[in-house]
């Protein structure tokens, strides 16, 4: 059979861009499918993203719009301050940086479709477009958010979080007051870990000139979500809300399939969502150099069962890590206002806020779990009513 391309990605995001770039590079005939008309918008993340960032993808320096160095862990009467001497983080202008990333892989030659792909024939390799026409290809990669066509026709189990967000402006007193500190405000941000916000939590993300971005994901309805942002700069700042943002968080599922016949799927539609942050941009992009391989060797060798090595590769990669945090959110699903406050009073007790600035990591949440452990603190600073629950769950 002769095929329009040798691949197909559908979506032209940061992840799809990415694994376009690098199979355009091994001389694949690529082209990405995208629906929306301006690539980066409507804002949908927090946009920030750790320092190991630069092992994974290019970061323009002009797309990086602050630094942090930490952390003020909030319940609703403890703050503990997770205090680093170096940069942990990088605060991006996430719209600028997906075009960026589009781009690059438009200039090294992928074709970009201005459609969108409204189903697809995982066993013959076509995508069918909104303006009723079909291109074939001989590899399918799915990079198409929450509501993945890609993902539906593997048939995998599509669930998500909503998560909202608001631009905010917010002066430095109000900052330290609600911190209960004098540092730089713009250097750290704050997540607040609230009973109505659980499973998810409440962020504030510094960007300039004392602007942040304050949101939450949970399973409560845009609506409600945007209720609770409200309440909470009501109980704490005088504020100005400059602009509103929604969107979905896939939940990470251990049962999805990553390939089926001639699909592929990475990122948001692949659910590769860490489940204590909703992030997974690092994932993916580290994702994309996996599957960069076996799509390739599957292309060139004509031989589209290769592609089951990307699966097996995530796995022993990141299925260990992602099982780990997912019982961790379980843990705080236990957890109450009053259980919370508890156990942020006794993590302050037993220096935990010490071993989190040594052993925590964006990318890596279990180490700090596993050290803590390790030290027979969990018993400590847990509720010892819900201990054992907590057993049970590790």
């Amino acid at each position: 059979m002769n095929y329009d391309f040798d691949v197909v990605i559908i979506g032209a995001g940061p992840v799809g861009s990415t694994i376009a770039f690098y199979l355009v590079q091994n001389d694949l005939n690529v082209a990405m499918v995208e629906k929306k008309t301006k690539i980066g918008y409507p804002l949908q993340c927090a946009g920030i993203l750790s320092k190991h960032i630069f092992e994974y993808n290019e970061l323009p320096d002009e797309i990086i719009l602050n630094t942090v160095k930490g952390a003020f862990l909030h319940s609703k009467n403890h703050i503990l301050d997770i205090i680093t001497d170096e940069n942990v983080a990088y605060v991006i202008d996430r719209a600028n940086y997906d075009q960026f990333l589009s781009r690059r892989a438009i200039q090294n030659g992928v074709k970009l479709i201005s459609k969108k792909a409204i189903d697809v024939d995982i066993e013959k390799g076509i995508t069918y477009l909104s303006d009723e026409r079909s291109i074939s290809s001989k590899v399918i990669v799915g990079c198409d958010g929450f509501k993945s066509v890609v993902s539906k026709n593997i048939g995998n189990d599509q669930q998500n979080f909503k998560a909202s967000q608001m631009l905010v402006s917010i002066n430095d007193e109000d900052m330290n007051n609600f911190r209960k500190s004098n540092r730089k405000t713009d250097d750290y941000v704050d997540m607040c870990l609230y009973e109505n916000a659980i499973p998810g939590f409440l962020w504030m993300i510094p960007l300039q000139k004392n602007n942040y971005r304050v949101g939450l994901f949970s399973n409560d309805s845009h609506r409600q979500q945007n209720t609770i942002i409200t309440d909470f700069l009501n109980e704490n700042f005088e504020y100005e809300i400059i602009e509103k943002y929604k969107g979905l968080i896939p939940i990470f599922n251990n049962k999805n399939r990553l390939v089926k016949n001639r699909a592929i799927l990475i990122g948001d539609a692949a659910s590769q969502i860490k489940p204590t942050t909703g992030g997974g941009l690092l994932i993916a992009f580290d994702n994309c150099k996996i599957a960069n391989k076996y799509i390739t060797d599957a292309v060139k060798k004509d031989n589209i069962n290769l592609l089951e090595g990307y699966q097996k590769e995530f796995n022993k990669k990141y299925l260990k890590e992602l099982n780990y945090q997912s019982k961790i959110q379980k843990t705080f699903k236990l957890l109450n206002d009053d259980d919370l406050d508890y156990l942020f009073e006794k993590a302050k007790q037993n220096d935990c806020e010490n071993i989190i600035s040594v052993y925590g990591d964006m990318d890596n949440q279990s180490e700090v779990v596993k050290e803590m452990k390790k030290r027979g603190l969990m018993f400590k600073i847990m509720p010892k009513f819900i201990y054992k629950k907590i057993v049970n769950i590790f």
